[in-house]
This record gives C-alpha cells, sequence and structure tokens, in this order.
C-alpha cells in the first residue's frame, strides 16, 4: 500500500550492496549486481525476473498505470485501486497505489493509472514488487556451497535526501533526525541460507562472471515490512489507556506531536468514550507504521483493546492520520454517531488491520487526501462494518471502500471523485446492501491482486444488493487483474458510460504477477439482475456469468474473440439480448428451445469440442431475431 515501501527498499538495496562481499571467481571477471524477484526455484538454480533498482537516494518513479490505483485502501489506475494505498488497477485504458491502495499502479504520470488503477485503501507499492521496477528480463542463476546468503530485516529509515511518507523531497537534517528518532529502527542482517529463499522474495545478487557470489534477500514473508503484526514505534497518546477500564465524557484531546495518537487504548484495554472532540496534527514519520500499525491515528485501539465511542467528532490535517483504526487480533472499536474529517494524504476513516475490528452506525466521513479510502483495511486483514451514513473522498487512490479484509456496508451513500467505488485486493471480500456508491476512477470496481504483500493471495470477493453503482469513468464497471474473482450482484442498478461491463486481463503496466500468467479470471452471478454492457477478455483470462431469476445480459460476449474462456449460463426465465457476434466457450442454457435468446441478428459462435455444449449436438440453431447459436470453426 505504501509509499514507505519504495523508501524501505531503497535503504535496503543499498545496505545489501554494502554487506554482499566478493569471496569467488577471477579478478578478471567482471562483477556485476543484479536486482529481481525469484520466480523459480529448481534445486540451486534460481530464475529471476530482474528489475532495475531504486538510484541512492531516491523512491523510484511511481509506477501507475494508464489506468487509476487504489491503498488501504487507497486507489490506483483502471487497475489502480491502491488506496494503497488503497489501492488498490490495469493500465487503464487509462489506484496502488501502495494499491495500497488499489491507488497507486506505476508507471503513468501522477494521478493517471492504467485499467489497472490502483485505489487508495490499501496503498501500493511504488514501481512493482518491493519497490523495484521489473524490466521484463528473466536470468537463472546457479548457487553452490560458496554462495553466500543474507537476509535484511527491520525497517530502515528513508535514504537521506529521498522522499518522506508523502512523496515529498526531504532535507538532508530532517531525514537524519528521522533515522535517529526512538524506534526508527535499523536494518539487520542476518546469516541464511538457500533453504530460506522463497518464489515472490526481492533478491539483491552479487555476480562474478557466472559466480554467484551472494544473495541478500528481503522476504516478501517476513519481518515488520510485510508479516509482523506489530509495529518498530511505539504507540502513545495524548489521552491513553493502558491495559485499565474507564470512561471519559465531553472531552477534547488534541494531539499535535509526531506519532501521536489523540486518544490511545493499547495493552487489553478498554474505553468508553462519548461527546467527544479528537484532534490530531503533526505527521507521520513512517508511512508503514501510520498504515499499518495506527501510529499516528486520531483514535486507536491496539493489542488485544476494546473502544466504544458515541456522539464524536474527529479531525485530522497530517499526513497518515487515520481517524479510527483497530489493529491487532481482538482489538475492536465499536462507533455510533460518529463525523470525520480528515485532510491529509494516508488519512482514513475508519481502518482495521491484522485481525482488527470497526463496527460502525450513523457515520459522516470526509477525506481530502490521497490514499484516503473512508472505509479500509491493510496489511494482516481486518473487518469492518458500517450501518449506515455518508462517505466522501476528494482524492486520488482513494475510493469509497478499499479492502484487504472484509468489510460489510449497509444503507451508505457514497462518492470518489478520483478513484474507484469500491476496490478488493487479494483473498479478501466487499459486501455492500442497500447502499449507493458513486466512483471517478478508471474503472467503477476493480478486483485485484498487487505484488505488494498486503493481502493473500486468492478468490476476491465483491457482492451487491439492493444497491446503485455509478463511475463516471470511460473504463469497465468491473475490471479483473491478476486475480481470482467472484462477484454476485442482486437487484443493483449499474450506470456507467463506457459500455463495457467487464474487462478481465493481465496488466503489465503495474508489474503484478508474471507477464502472460497475470490474467483475471471472474465468476460472476446475476440474481434478478439487468446488466448491461459488453464482456471482454484477454487470452489468459476467462469470464463465467451465470444469470438466474429472470435476470437480463444485453452486451455482446468476448466479441474480438480473444478470451481464453468465456462461458454463459442461463436459468429458463433468465434473457440474453445479444448486440453483437459473440465467442463463448461454452453456453448453457435451461430453456431448451432457447427462446430467452434474443440475436437481433447476430450470431453466438460456441466450442462444439467441449464437454458442457454436448446437449447443442454441434448443430447450427437459429434463433429469435434472425441470429443463429452455431460452432466455431
Amino acid at each position: 500500500m505504501k509509499r514507505g515501501v519504495v523508501c524501505v527498499l531503497a535503504g535496503t538495496l543499498l545496505t545489501a550492496m554494502a554487506v554482499s562481499g566478493c569471496q569467488k571467481g577471477s579478478a578478471e571477471e567482471k562483477t556485476e549486481t543484479l536486482y529481481g524477484e525469484i520466480t523459480e526455484i529448481d534445486g540451486s538454480n534460481i530464475t529471476l525476473a530482474l528489475g532495475e533498482a531504486p538510484e541512492a537516494g531516491e523512491a523510484p518513479a511511481e509506477g501507475k498505470p494508464d489506468g487509476e490505483a487504489p491503498d488501504g485502501g487507497n486507489t490506483p489506475a483502471e487497475g489502480a485501486a491502491s488506496e494503497k494505498e488503497e489501492t488498490p488497477p490495469e493500465k487503464p485504458e487509462a489506484e496502488t497505489a501502495s494499491a495500497e491502495e488499489a491507488d497507486d499502479g506505476g508507471g503513468a504520470a501522477k494521478g493517471e493509472v492504467p485499467d489497472g488503477e490502483a485505489p487508495g485503501g490499501s496503498d501500493m507499492p511504488q514501481g512493482g514488487p518491493g519497490g523495484i521496477t521489473l524490466t521484463g528480463e528473466e536470468k537463472t542463476i546457479t548457487a553452490d556451497d560458496e554462495t553466500k546468503v543474507e537476509k535484511i530485516s527491520g525497517m530502515p529509515a528513508a535514504p537521506q535526501g529521498g522522499e518522506n511518507s508523502e512523496g515529498k523531497k526531504e532535507s538532508d537534517a530532517d531525514s537524519d533526525a528521522d533515522s535517529k528518532k526512538e524506534g526508527a529502527g535499523q536494518p539487520e542482517t542476518t546469516e541464511a541460507s538457500l533453504d530460506d529463499l522463497a518464489e515472490g522474495d526481492i533478491v539483491t545478487v552479487e555476480m562474478q562472471g557466472e559466480n554467484v557470489i551472494s544473495i541478500t534477500l528481503r522476504s516478501m514473508d517476513g519481518g515488520a515490512l510485510a508479516g509482523s503484526s506489530e509495529g518498530t514505534v511505539e504507540l502513545s497518546g495524548v489521552y491513553t489507556v493502558d491495559g485499565k477500564e474507564e470512561m471519559s465524557d465531553g472531552e477534547t484531546y488534541n494531539s499535535e506531536a509526531a506519532d501521536e495518537n489523540a486518544v490511545l487504548v493499547k495493552n487489553g484495554g478498554f474505553l468508553e468514550l462519548t461527546n467527544a472532540v479528537l484532534n490530531k496534527s503533526g505527521g507521520s514519520s513512517s508511512a508503514d507504521e501510520s498504515n499499518f500499525y495506527a501510529v499516528n491515528a486520531v483514535l486507536a485501539a491496539a493489542g488485544g483493546s476494546t473502544a466504544t465511542v458515541s456522539d464524536i467528532t474527529l479531525t485530522s490535517d497530517s499526513e497518515g492520520s487515520n481517524a479510527i483504526f483497530a489493529t491487532g487480533e481482538d482489538s475492536k472499536i465499536t462507533a455510533n454517531n460518529i463525523k470525520i474529517h480528515t485532510k491529509g494524504n494516508s488519512s482514513r476513516g475508519l481502518d482495521a488491520t491484522y485481525g482488527g475490528s470497526v463496527i460502525a452506525t450513523n457515520v459522516d466521513i470526509t477525506t481530502e487526501g490521497d490514499h484516503c479510502a473512508p472505509v479500509a483495511t491493510d496489511r494482516g486483514e481486518g473487518t469492518i462494518t458500517v450501518d449506515s451514513g455518508k462517505l466522501s473522498a476528494a482524492g486520488e487512490g482513494s475510493p469509497c471502500v478499499y479492502s484487504t479484509g472484509n468489510i460489510t456496508v449497509k444503507g451508505v451513500t457514497g462518492t470518489a471523485a478520483g478513484s474507484q467505488a469500491a476496490v478488493v485486493e487479494g483473498k479478501n471480500s466487499i459486501t455492500l446492501e442497500e447502499s449507493e456508491l458513486t466512483g471517478a476512477g478508471e474503472n467503477g470496481v476493480m478486483l485485484y491482486q498487487s505484488t505488494s504483500g498486503d493481502a493473500e493471495e486468492g478468490t476476491a470477493r465483491f457482492t451487491a444488493t439492493d444497491s446503485v453503482l455509478t463511475s463516471a469513468s470511460t473504463g469497465p464497471m468491473f475490471y479483473i487483474t491478476n486475480t481470482d474473482a467472484e462477484a454476485t450482484l442482486e437487484n443493483t442498478k449499474l450506470t456507467y458510460n463506457s459500455g463495457v461491463l467487464i474487462k478481465a486481463s493481465g496488466n503489465n503496466t503495474n508489474n503484478w504477477g508474471k507477464e502472460g500468467e497475470n490474467g483475471g479470471n471472474i465468476k460472476l452471478k446475476g440474481i434478478n439482475q439487468e446488466l448491461d454492457g459488453d464482456v471482454t477478455c484477454d487470452e489468459i483470462s476467462t469470464v463465467d456469468i451465470s444469470l438466474t431469476e429472470s435476470s437480463i445480459l444485453r452486451g455482446t460476449a468476448n466479441g474480438e474473440n480473444t478470451g481464453k474462456e468465456v462461458r454463459i449460463t442461463l436459468s429458463q426465465d433468465s434473457k440474453w439480448e445479444v448486440t453483437g457476434d459473440s465467442y463463448v466457450t461454452s453456453f448453457t442454457d435451461k430453456d431448451k428451445d432457447l427462446k430467452n435468446i434474443v440475436s437481433n441478428g447476430h450470431t453466438i459462435y460456441y466450442d462444439a469440442s467441449d464437454s458442457k455444449n454436448g446437449w447443442l449436438n454441434a448443430e447450427t440453431i437459429e434463433l429469435n431475431g434472425g441470429g443463429s447459436l452455431t460452432p466455431a470453426e
């Protein structure tokens, strides 16, 4: 999700170069340093997707696709979802993220991300996996018993003169001061072995000729950056409840210091807070600490603590100042009648990470910065339930809802002026009930998997019932890339301008997944649902649409015949109004007479060799409206 990731990796790569040495090989042989992501390990043979390292002292260029990105859900380009800053997208024909927030993707001009724009719930890393920019080249190296293997852990401070978490240049003095902050953390190098290497690891390799001198890694599966549920900056608050039970009514709490919460509940404490005003200024020294671990949040519950809050107002005008944040297993915040207004970047409304949960009723949330999804979860998953309220997000990479966990929203109206309506990253979910969400990103809803390490790989799930989804962009209503996904729509109104209902495709601009294998696979179920628009799919992606309970599809399916697989299934009371010649892998219809197809003179081509088409007997069948259902040649 994070811009902080870039700075961390820059420091990591420089450290890796410093600690790696030349142990073997002729002095006359050329020495070179490789950077990359491990894509395959076969014994001592290691295949790397090669990348370019960040310049010393600066973060890699933003890697937004032509689309928008999301994180914490903040968003990126069509594909950008990153809020990532939430995401959490594909080079959109137009985020990160890190998103992270499908927000921030990578590569295009700031604010642009391809069909893979990442939003801002979770923030998307800039420039590709681990902060490096993949070149598309691969190299297989062979290690041996003399190859030195080391692992860097910890969270180094940003390089002097680099960018801070807001993406602004810091002076050397400011950078040096931050590096001396207590808890800032320095990288720690420990001895490792070849057995510690895994696919997906980001490594620095020192070569002399064809000899592998050393391999230094920072595993995306370990360390404070990727897997630890606790950060390196100790939480502190103006008002702190530490392992006790307390009540507060009618108080005002102001925090002006960096890395400080206005109100903090920790170590299994309990707080009942009513009729309060909480104000936060003072920025964060670390984007990761504020995105993942509630550092610098306005109100935070951590370490298995509980807070019950009602009739409170929370404001923040600093960077990395999320409003209500629950982090860690059994940490829980229950909120009722809440008004939130954040102005800085990476300052979400409701946020939960590492198993924390937020249950909110009657919310009024406004965010102005980039990577600021009003409702978001980030690394380590989290659970948020919202019942009734208003959501408004003005910044880039800031969808209304960005999920790297499980989020349920009911009775809510939301608008995202610079990102998707909603973004799901990885094996996570969003459920909408009786809600109206409007987005202006490169796509309406994005389901994707980034390489930030913020979300576990698996099936992304999106469900909308009795709701309204609106997209003001020219991109598809649903964009799926580098993941398996399932979407269920029931009696939900879809409004968008592109005429493309679904786009499932790879997104190489964002370096999400391995090129040629990072397509999107979507199963869409319509229940009493009207679907207007075309279904598009590339050669590494699949679409499976099932319509039940009087649902209608008005559109063309795989009209360019580019999709790997496109399958359509109709119940007897559902209908397909065909608007152009279509190519399907299989077509299944409970109405064996095919009276529920209105062909409008168009042809539906099917794969006669696919077992699901056995009932058609490889025949050509005339359809209502002058078209036909016929085997593809």
